[in-house]
Parts: structure tokens; C-alpha cells; sequence
């Protein structure tokens, strides 16, 4: 599979404008084939007949090569991409998917086994939280609000490990505990309580790692593996957003492969990381 990428590249103002290609291996039957495009300066090229005949003789490279899908860099915009895409869900997914490599990376934690942890969100994730914390923890307790059912998967995990998972509406809970994962969907009241919260919130909704007590805050991102990362070189990694990349390629060969987002996140060594 080949996948793409358009990036700038500056030139003179006498200079014409010029395509230039290489390929990068990122692993077994992958290539990322880079495509410079040589431009004055950022959005000289929005231009719509520098675009149109840019845009044919792409075309025709790109078909002939069976490269897409093609992710360009937001200067050039215009080509293939009617703006800036996000790819924040793409992150989202990976980093909810592997949430206890999330958890085992924060420094600082302690031994899990001997904590009482906090969990809250949609009903789905509280599922998935108690099918991956509850062999991990000394309790699991999920707050809810009132009136809302209890996640079946409770009474079904506390059978089968002896573990407890403490189901609550009391807003006090903040106060027992030192890890509160929250995903994405909690109640809106509980928007108040990190205020009273000291430990650490992994808020899989924002992305964010918060020490409250040190007043700290990490975005969560994913990046290549280091051997990725020496193929395609700091300089294009640095071109574009963090994690821009990584999405788009993990998204490109979910899709290809006809797999979960999650399970290609893994097959390519996606790994998880924290930034200030």
C-alpha cells in the first residue's frame, strides 16, 4: 500500500513550480511516498490555476503509482483536503483502546493493585474500564448519577474475579481516591468535581493527563516507533502536528486491512506518550 503526503517546499519567485517524490518504507508493505511541491510561500499555491494544473499532473503521478490515501500538509491546502481535517479521534480511540498502557505509563502511581481507582463516562466505557482495571486494582468504584442504571458488567466481573466494583452517586468519592479515569460522556455535574479532586484525572474526552496536586497538565498523543521514526526523518515528523501522521496512517491502514483502529494502532507499534 502506497499512502501520501504533499508537503511544501520553498523556491525562488522565478523559479517554476516543480513536484519532487521519494518513497519511505514504514513497514512491510507500506510506503509513504512524500511529495514536495515548490512554492514561493505558504498559500501562494491557492491560486486556482497554479491548483488546477498542479492538481492533473498529481493526478496522473499519484493513479499511475496507486498511492492514496494522500494527507497534505495545511499550507497547501486545496488539492485533496478542503481544510484542516482532524485527527483527534483517531488518538481518542487508540489511547481509550489501550487505556491500562495509558495508566502503566504515568510515572509516580504506585503499585495499582493497593489503590481504589475512580471511573466515570458513558455506560459503554464503563464496561470497558471494569473488563480492563478490575483484575488491576483493590476497587473499581464508578460514580453515576442518579437515576441511572448500574453497568451490567459489575455484578458479572465481581462473580467471576471476587474484586468489587463499587457503584455510586455520592460526589465524596473525590475525596478516597488518587486516579480518576473520565471518559468521554460523563454527567454534566460532574464538571465540578476536580475542582475537589487531588491525584490524577485521565480525561480520555479532552486528551489530557492532570496532576491537580502538582497543577500540571500533559496532552496524551501517539507517536511512531523509534525505528518509524528514523525512516521518515525528524524533519517531516516536525512538519506537520503531533500525532497528525501517525492518525492519518494508522486511519489509512484500519481501512485497508479491514481492521479496528485500535488493533492497526498496534500492529504498526503505535506507542502512547504524554507532552507538557
Amino acid at each position: 500500500m502506497n499512502i501520501g503526503l504533499l508537503l511544501p517546499a520553498r523556491k525562488k519567485r522565478w523559479e517554476s513550480a516543480s513536484l519532487k517524490f521519494c518513497s519511505i518504507n514504514i513497514t512491510d508493505g507500506i510506503d509513504l511516498i512524500v511529495c514536495y511541491i515548490s512554492c514561493p510561500e505558504a498559500g501562494s499555491l491557492f491560486r486556482a490555476g497554479a491548483v488546477k494544473r498542479l492538481r492533473a499532473r498529481l493526478d496522473r503521478i499519484l493513479e499511475e503509482g496507486n498511492v492514496w490515501p494522500v494527507l497534505e500538509h495545511p499550507d497547501l491546502g486545496g488539492f485533496y483536503q478542503a481544510g484542516d481535517s482532524s485527527y483527534d479521534s483517531i488518538t481518542q480511540k487508540v489511547a481509550i483502546s489501550r487505556a491500562d498502557e495509558v495508566v502503566g505509563s504515568i510515572r509516580g502511581l504506585g503499585n495499582l493493585a493497593s489503590q481504589e481507582i475512580l471511573v466515570t463516562g458513558r455506560p459503554a466505557y464503563l464496561e470497558q474500564a471494569i473488563e480492563k482495571f478490575i483484575t488491576k486494582v483493590k476497587t473499581l468504584n464508578i460514580l453515576i448519577p442518579e437515576g441511572e442504571s448500574e453497568p451490567a458488567e459489575a455484578e458479572k466481573a465481581f462473580a467471576e474475579t471476587g474484586i468489587p466494583v463499587h457503584i455510586t452517586t455520592d460526589f465524596d468519592i473525590v475525596r478516597r481516591v488518587r486516579l480518576w479515569l473520565r471518559y468521554p460522556g460523563d454527567h454534566e455535574s460532574f464538571d465540578e468535581l476536580p475542582g475537589k479532586f487531588t491525584g490524577t484525572i485521565v480525561d480520555f474526552g479532552s486528551m489530557k493527563l492532570i496532576d491537580t496536586k502538582l497543577r500540571k497538565i500533559y496532552s496524551i498523543n501517539i507517536e511512531f516507533s523509534d525505528r518509524i521514526k528514523r525512516r521518515i526523518g525528524q524533519q517531516i515528523l516536525n512538519s506537520l502536528e503531533k500525532g497528525v501522521l501517525e492518525s492519518f496512517i494508522v486511519a489509512a491502514c484500519a481501512e485497508a486491512w479491514n481492521i479496528m483502529v485500535p488493533e492497526a494502532s498496534s500492529m504498526l507499534g503505535i506507542r502512547l506518550s504524554f507532552k507538557s
